[in-house]
């Protein structure tokens, strides 16, 4: 089998790899002496383009809501069902409708002293049921910004039922109501003045229930009616109604995820003692101090027992500290004592639970074990009044100061090992002052950097599912044979790194199959190289005066809207930079289109948004350049326009674009020149289309990457950094290959993460070595002398590269997939005309649109009756959804042997499946209208098809309900931006089913390897 090095360009949505043949030069060494081939595969990243959120988080949150709806409708049912079987409610449909004009709150109220029909029990419940009230859950209460709130308007609730001598909270909200005062809990805001004369905003409800309330009414109602009518109201019939009505279901755990060195246990949380005790002895035995020479010296065991000391009694401790704790002077530094670094974190869990307001000092006269128990019993329990009635047993405590304790903010996550690993590592940390890596040995474990290919040992020789070999970095599967792979072993839950990763087994292992293991591996990181003294103090102290102004800015943030500094959102940070950004004095700082002023109070309240300068939907650029802050409806009159767009053809109110420019003058240019005329064409010119996050995501996925491929070439894998590959990429004259090739210039061409890839290829370990040295030393002044002396590998690279790049058919993951949102989340009214009318800006000016809508007349009355009808008996008005997405378009033959096209939206594809199953959908030879299909075409198909004289690979770019299809040559990115920028000459090709036939268009496949499957032109 041949011998040959693989190398891989790895970004967020794409693979480039190339395939080098090599020369066996002497026993075990090589060189590359061959382009074999080189090919790139595309793929989605998952996340939402607009915030960067995963997918499947939107998925899930509306999951969550279905099933949340789903509950409450079933609970309902059930309610309604138990009713009737009990006598309480009619079993005829029209009599128990007749209950409705029945008032519930003026039977909650009569039910406590006078006997009630069973009916009107029945009514009463049922409207108890319907809103059952709040039931803490101290777990999930502690993350919600509105708890304390919510908690504060319960506890007001209960001393005003008892300050008015009312027996229950329904006979309250039956005096509510006859006062005319609202009976439903309302969210209010406001803002006050401090005694520093800051404002900041308060938040409150005028009631709030929870469900003891409830259960507190249920009974005294249920007491006071079983006197009257004992055989009704029995003990079985209560026991199944208060279930119904009390039942919560518990909560999911959390996942902790597996442990790096026994991947059978679970992760340990951080807050537990023996986590904050191994990661203080570990940082301790870390520790150096610097000599009269500056040279590092490592504590003695008695120095380091001091520092672990001081470390395991505090939060944290600064240098200082540190230094009389050990009797050095003031000038004696620490190794990673820097300007960022002021103080050294030690037992945060102990240093809040030792605390005044929780155990005080006789937390430290707990023994291990109790001082373990509590803080599981703080993590794990989840009802409230258990945890305070243990602690008050357990630790002597009062139930009022448990209940303080209990809502100890102990610190969050999981570290990476488990406690039975730390049980083992602690005691090899605490005998000697020991490196980390030394107490994992002597402890039993492999060495800690052996767990960047951490596996069973056995060289694959393909790559398995990642969740097989990458345990640590996943959490629990079910370890179900008969399950996917992904539900058996578990996943990694970014998802960009799910996607990668999964893409990459993909591409990999049909390599394999078509030349064989690999012998070398080249992958590159996202990373950049070790960075000279000058360079690292310089970020270094930039980190540190961000962090400063950060937690200024937080404390400040806090103050104005009653929050603790932990509260505040990343969000708010962002608000407050943007404002800052403004002008240098607070007094300056105005709405840029307004000009009116934005106080600090303003800035938090819902008259103040974030606004993308330049429409987000248009340039994805979600950086803070193209961010600022403004008036929420001059935000949106701007709505999807460019400044210039929106407002300097037009006349608004209160906004007038001269000024618009001139407040704007004393911004930075990054961002100033985007509220000026021809922005967005800059911008496009720029090429600022690449999402921020997309790096970050890169780095992490070329680091797991690097290690999942590492179990089929473990000793033969390395990696170097995308600097590297730039600067090689330009010394050997590969900037202009695809320039080349296509005979004009194109800076948006998949094919150059191929390009790439040949790079990568080339980069054997020696010249990596010879490259990271000399960027260090010179700190990256003279690196580029080195660079320009690197000669191709052989003297034809350059022209093999062009060959195999013009070679490449671009491969795109497909998604066949018809689930999917069915409609926009916006709800329209109909109007009656069958239209849907809105406003967009187009030109610079606002022009009234008009789409047609499906209006599906509902005239049986089966279909009002389920609807619901107004008091007047007509019946409520629907909402109208625009579909947003289409499932596919069929191309099928008509009867004269012509093609034609019929679009299946998303919508449609759902019913499709619901009523005929999914096989109706996807049937080979049939249109869902039952003629002879010629093909089903979705996004990011390939068409192979004759344009402009020439037989070309396309690819299907969108499909229109009008029987448009939008394509573009296989290898062009960025295609959307582009189209729609005069400056660029790319331009989208449109089709439809009869100049498709007449284009002897068909459906082609390209492999994950990039091999084309052509089956040829069928009339």
């Amino acid at each position: 089998m041949m011998k040959y090095r693989l190398g891989l360009d790895l970004g967020s949505t794409s693979i480039g790899w190339a395939v080098l043949r090599l020369n066996e030069i002497e026993v075990g060494k090589y060189e590359p002496a061959a382009i074999i081939r080189t090919g790139v595969r595309i793929f989605s990243d998952g996340r939402n383009p607009k915030d960067g959120s995963s997918l499947a988080v939107t998925r899930r949150v509306a999951r969550a809501a279905r099933r949340r709806r789903d509950r409450l409708l079933r609970r309902k049912e059930s309610m309604l069902r138990q009713l009737v079987a009990l006598g309480f409610f009619p079993a005829d449909e029209e009599a128990r409708q007749r209950l409705v004009d029945l008032n519930p709150y003026h039977l909650r109220a009569k039910g406590l002293d006078e006997a009630l029909t069973p009916n009107e029990f029945g009514r009463a419940l049922f409207h108890i049921n319907q809103r059952r009230g709040f039931k803490s859950n101290r777990k999930t209460d502690k993350s919600d910004a509105d708890g304390s709130v919510m908690k504060k308007a319960i506890a007001d609730l209960k001393a005003k039922l008892d300050e008015l001598g009312v027996r229950t909270v329904g006979e309250y909200l039956y005096q509510r109501m006859q006062k005319g005062q609202p009976t439903r809990a309302r969210l209010r805001q406001f803002t006050v003045q401090q005694d520093n004369g800051r404002n900041k905003i308060e938040k409150s409800y005028d009631l709030y229930i929870d469900r003891g309330m409830v259960e507190y009414e249920f009974e005294q109602l249920w007491s006071v009616q079983e006197k009257f009518n004992p055989e009704l109201y029995n003990a079985t019939a209560k026991e199944c109604l208060k279930h119904i009505l009390l039942y919560q279901r518990p909560l999911k755990p959390v996942d902790p995820g597996r442990c790096s060195f026994l991947p059978q246990q679970k992760r340990a949380a951080k807050a537990l003692p023996i986590a904050q005790h191994a990661r203080i002895y570990q940082f301790a035995n870390h520790l150096r101090y610097l000599d009269a020479n500056n040279q590092e010296v490592p504590l003695t065991l008695s120095q380091r027992n001091i520092v672990a000391s001081e470390l395991l009694k505090s939060s944290k401790r600064t240098f200082d500290q540190l230094r009389k704790a050990l009797d050095f002077s003031g000038t004696a530094k620490f190794n990673i004592e820097d300007a960022k670094t002021k103080d050294v974190q030690g037992d945060r869990t102990a240093g809040i639970l030792s605390g005044k307001k929780y155990f005080g000092n006789q937390w430290f006269k707990f023994d291990a074990e109790l001082q373990n128990q509590i803080v599981e019993k703080l993590l794990y329990e989840e009802n409230e009044a258990e945890l305070i009635d243990w602690l008050v047993a357990h630790t002597g405590v009062t139930s009022e100061d448990a209940e303080v304790i209990s809502a100890a903010p102990l610190p969050d996550g999981y570290g990476s090992l488990s406690v039975m690993a730390l049980q083992r590592i602690l005691p090899e940390l605490k005998k000697d002052v020991i490196s980390y890596d030394k107490a994992v040995v002597n402890a039993g474990f492999e060495s800690h950097s052996a767990l960047a290919t951490y596996h069973d040992g056995e060289i694959y020789p393909e790559l398995p599912y990642y969740g097989t070999v990458l345990a640590r970095h996943i959490g629990f599967g079910t370890n179900n044979p008969d399950d996917t792979d992904e539900q058996r072993y578990g996943r990694i839950n970014n998802p960009t790194v799910h996607i990668g990763l999964n893409q990459l087994r993909q591409v990999v292992n049909g390599l394999i199959k078509e030349y064989g293991h690999p012998t070398q591996i080249v992958i590159e990181l996202a990373r950049d190289l070790k960075l000279g003294v000058d360079e690292r103090n310089r970020i270094k102290k930039e980190q540190a005066e961000n962090q400063k102004n950060n937690e200024r800015r937080r404390q400040e943030i806090a103050a104005i809207i009653g929050k603790t500094a932990e509260q505040v959102t990343r969000l708010d940070l962002q608000k407050m930079i943007l404002w800052e950004e403004l002008a240098e004095s607070p007094q300056d700082r105005c709405c840029p289109y307004t000009g009116r002023h934005i106080s600090a109070t303003m800035l938090f309240s819902a008259e103040v948004e974030i606004e993308h300068i330049l429409p987000f939907s248009r340039t994805l650029d979600d950086s803070l350049n193209n961010k600022t802050v403004a008036m929420a409806w001059a935000n949106r009159a701007k709505g999807n326009a460019t400044p210039f767009e929106a407002f300097a053809g037009q006349q608004i109110e209160g906004i007038h674009y001269a000024d618009i420019l001139n407040r704007t003058g004393r911004m930075k240019k990054e961002k100033r020149y985007r509220f000026a005329e021809g922005a967005y064409e800059k911008w496009l010119r720029e090429d600022k289309d690449f999402l921020a996050r997309a790096l970050n995501d890169t780095r992490y996925f070329s680091r797991i990457a690097k290690e999942y491929i590492s179990v089929i070439c473990p000793k033969h894998t390395w990696a170097i950094p995308g600097q590297l590959t730039a600067l090689l990429r330009t010394q050997l004259g590969l900037n202009a290959i695809l320039d080349e090739i296509e005979e004009k210039k194109n800076r948006h061409d998949h094919r150059h993460h191929a390009v790439d890839a040949c790079v990568i290829a080339m980069t054997d370990r020696g010249m990596l070595q010879r490259f990271a040295t000399e960027n260090a030393r010179t700190q990256g002044k003279q690196y580029s002398r080195l660079i320009q002396r690197i000669e191709p590998p052989w003297p034809t690279f350059r022209e093999q590269v062009r060959r195999a790049v013009s070679a490449i058919w671009v491969s795109y993951k497909p998604d066949h997939s018809h689930e999917g949102a069915m409609h926009n989340d916006t709800a329209y009214g109909l109007l009656g005309d069958g239209k849907m009318h809105h406003h967009k800006v187009v030109d610079g000016r606002r022009t009234e649109v008009i789409e047609a809508l499906n209006v599906i007349p509902m005239t049986c009355e089966k279909a009002n009756k389920r609807h619901g009808m107004n008091a007047d008996g007509s019946p409520k008005a629907y909402k109208g959804y625009k579909g947003d997405s289409n499932y596919c378009m069929e191309i099928f033959l008509n009867e004269k042997g012509k093609w034609q096209s019929d679009v299946i939206s998303t919508y449609d594809a759902y019913q499709i499946v619901r009523k005929q199953g999914l096989e109706q959908l996807r049937h080979k030879t049939l249109a869902q209208n039952g003629k002879p299909l010629v093909m089903r075409l979705m996004r990011n198909d390939l068409i192979k098809m004759e344009h402009s004289d020439l037989l070309g690979l396309y690819r299907v770019c969108a499909l229109s309900t009008n029987g448009v299809i939008t394509l573009a040559p296989h290898n062009e990115s960025n295609v959307d931006a582009r189209n729609r920028d005069k400056d660029d000459p790319f331009s989208y090709t449109f089709k439809t089913a009869g100049s498709l036939q007449k284009a002897k268009a068909r459906l082609t496949t390209v492999s994950a390897t990039g091999r084309l499957k052509d089956p040829g032109f069928k009339e």
